[in-house]
């Protein structure tokens, strides 16, 4: 073989190979790390709930039905940043609220904060390390690989509330004629879907220090 076919067969090589190991087109759009995180973590949430007369999940911190469950931590953390997890997806397309009811008398926050609205869907990737994207964007992005436009890694905000709504009252067309009431909730949320419940998912979070990635 010519010497000059040689240096291009080994340049074309060094750009699709890096440290043994050639890129996938997934991990290119997740913006794969060259350096794992160490000790770094990131917040997930997990399946506890699903409403069949409605088609949709409750999905946030903590699996309640379980006595042993996981507790999520939005301000440090929760699961190490190396750890595959499935990242759950998002999706905004304004669907009013259907008439769930909301349950308990909350805590620092009115019931309702708790079980909050996404006003859309949710589904969940195939597991992927967090320390895989760089940033926000490039976990939206591997959402929108998966699910098409539109698609956003869910965050730990997505939930909306109005106040002292519950069952029939602020649902369906109520709900949407009174957005302007409308407040963010977190910790969990009800949204269109019916994803795993047998492992966490990667979530972002705005205001806090929790994400595996750069804002």
């Amino acid at each position: 073989m010519p010497t000059i076919y040689i240096i291009i067969a080994v340049f074309v090589l060094q750009i699709y190979q890096i440290d043994g190991n050639v890129l996938s087109s997934e991990e290119t759009i997740a913006g794969s790390q060259s350096k794992q995180l160490s000790r770094r973590k990131g917040l997930t949430f997990i399946k506890w709930g699903h409403l069949v007369p409605y088609g949709i999940d409750l999905v946030g911190c903590r699996d309640w039905t379980n006595p042993n469950g996981f507790n999520c931590d939005p301000y440090n953390g929760d699961t190490d940043c190396n750890e595959q997890r499935t990242v759950l997806c998002a999706k905004t397309d304004n669907s009013p609220r259907p008439p769930y009811l909301v349950l308990g008398n909350g805590a620092a926050m009115p019931a309702a904060f708790y079980v909050g609205w996404t006003l859309g869907h949710i589904s969940t990737t195939l597991p992927v390390a967090g320390s895989s994207f760089r940033n926000r964007a490039a976990v939206d992005a591997y959402c929108a690989q998966y699910f098409g436009t539109g698609w956003r890694v869910a965050t730990f905000h997505d939930g909306k509330f109005i106040r002292n709504m519950n069952g029939t009252t602020y649902a369906g067309e109520s709900w949407t004629t009174n957005a302007s009431r409308m407040e963010i909730g977190g910790w969990s949320y009800y949204t269109f879907g019916n994803v795993r419940n047998d492992v966490r998912s990667w979530v972002h979070i705005t205001d806090q220090p929790a994400n595996c990635w750069n804002n």
